[in-house]
């Protein structure tokens, strides 16, 4: 019931708030915009329209159908990531996002969990002139990988053929890039998979996803792969023990891509509380098989008052940043 009231009084205020604003502007040009109300009631603001590739830091969330692939990079410190590359055949669109970001290089490739969806354009992206440094893997039993198996072995041979070292995720794993001509850095942080071989979700190959974050100044981006509830409490379990405790990484950033493409799966109330994010972004393709992003995932989200932006409504989604304010 108080729900309901609460509900209807937000309702009221806001018709009234929205007559003001289109009546009052002929009063008073100094009346509160959109904006004003979002913050007002605690939800994030609309991403301000800018020139997003002159910004230091760009956030690149491409649209490669049913499926994942981010492009982070920053001028300075100079650094490249791109975390999973989507189905095959996608190779193209994140050369074409490279050429507009001017790198012919990617210090670090995340590749979340053997899923073709995620990983499938990685070997055609081994076999360009692309210089690629390190690959950053879960740990996961091959004997458990079932026809998932010859994906991986694909995977590690263009790991190889490519120069590029393996790195293995672990949680509590921390990076830093710093700049040559400010104070700022590059920070990443790995915050799962949980266990190694031993753990119980080896048959389950989407809840040994990484979980990495990136920050750059005050802006914060989570990624988190096709990981499901189960992979979320274990993140947050491990969060909260001496050894999460002790590695001083927080869960809580300004973005989060939604686990699993927005699926009822992921992206669960207790752990997007524990992430508080102003915005998420859905990567998926439109009228999928999936019928993603489900209802669910996008009322968790309206519940922790965060704004969504998705690729199969929006294509490749660009957002730029100073370390404060974000730019699209």
């Amino acid at each position: 019931m108080l729900r309901k009231s609460l509900a209807a009084f937000v309702a009221i205020v806001m018709l009234g708030l929205s007559a003001l604003f289109t009546f009052g502007q002929k009063i008073d040009e100094n009346l509160p915009d959109w904006n004003d109300v979002y913050e007002f009631f605690g939800m994030a603001e609309e991403i301000e329209k800018g020139e997003v590739y002159e910004q230091p830091f760009t956030m690149s969330f491409l649209d490669v159908g049913q499926g994942s692939a981010t492009l982070i990079h920053c001028k300075d410190p100079d650094f490249t990531m791109l975390v999973d590359t989507g189905e095959q055949g996608n190779d193209g669109v994140i050369l074409d996002e490279l050429k507009r970001l001017g790198t012919k290089k990617l210090d670090y490739v995340v590749l979340s969990h053997p899923h073709s969806d995620h990983v499938g354009s990685f070997p055609e992206l081994a076999k360009t002139n692309l210089s690629i440094k390190n690959v950053m893997l879960p740990i996961v039993d091959q004997d458990h990988l079932g026809e998932d198996a010859a994906l991986y072995r694909v995977i590690l041979e263009s790991i190889r053929s490519s120069g590029a070292k393996i790195v293995t995720a672990k949680p509590g794993m921390r990076l830093t890039f710093d700049a040559k001509k400010s104070d700022k850095t590059v920070k990443v942080e790995v915050l799962g998979p949980i266990g190694g071989k031993e753990n119980q979700y080896q048959d389950d190959l989407n809840n040994r996803s990484v979980f990495v974050k990136i920050t750059y100044g005050d802006v914060s981006l989570l990624i988190t792969g096709d990981g499901e509830y189960q992979e979320e409490m274990d993140v947050i379990d491990w969060l909260n023990s001496d050894e999460g405790k002790a590695s001083g990484i927080s869960a809580q950033s300004t973005i989060y891509v939604a686990g699993h493409h927005g699926s009822h799966t992921s992206s669960s109330r207790r752990f997007l509380a524990m992430v508080k994010p102003k915005y998420g972004i859905i990567s998926c393709a439109k009228d999928n098989e999936f019928g993603h992003p489900h209802e669910s995932t996008l009322t968790n989200f309206k519940d922790v008052n965060a704004r969504v932006y998705r690729t199969d409504e929006l294509g490749t989604i660009v957002i730029g940043t100073d370390g404060k304010t974000l730019v699209n």
